[in-house]
């Protein structure tokens, strides 16, 4: 994923570096990376309901489990990954995403731009996507 040619969020599949009698070596990222953050989100949470102007990220789930939403900017159809203990999910620019947390979850972000507060924020458009009075029509929806 070197060229980052994907326009669409998916999910990547982590490449099984090593294993041998010391453990493993998983690779969760394979790109070039400005920032990496460990964040903790609370069981019925609800995160993201933005979408970014050139940076992109990936998720990696040490834990718990994450309801993707997300969706062109110009579009109306919303799609949905349900993303799952040791899986990462990539986001691509310019795709609104939004994240639920169904069970206390932690990841691993990796970014490919900085994340102090300036960078952030100019790259960084907030819409109103999933909230508290949608998500339960959005869950019933796509959560099969």
């Amino acid at each position: 994923m070197n060229d980052l040619k994907y326009t669409v969020s998916h999910i990547v599949k982590n490449q099984n570096r090593s294993n041998d009698m010391r453990g493993s070596i998983l690779s969760i990222v394979d790109h070039n990376i400005n920032n990496v953050s460990i964040i903790t989100c609370n069981k019925g949470s609800i995160r993201s309901n933005h979408y970014h102007k050139k940076d992109y990220h990936f998720m990696y789930v040490l834990y718990g489990e994450i309801n993707y939403f997300f969706k062109k900017i110009d579009d109306q159809k919303v799609s949905f990954l349900k993303i799952k203990n040791n899986q990462t999910v990539f986001t691509p620019k310019l795709e609104i995403h939004a994240t639920h947390f169904p069970v206390d979850t932690k990841l691993i972000v990796s970014s490919g731009f900085p994340r102090d507060k300036k960078t952030y924020e100019e790259d960084t458009v907030r819409v109103n996507f999933i909230n508290d009075q949608n998500i339960k029509s959005y869950m019933s929806k796509y959560d099969n």
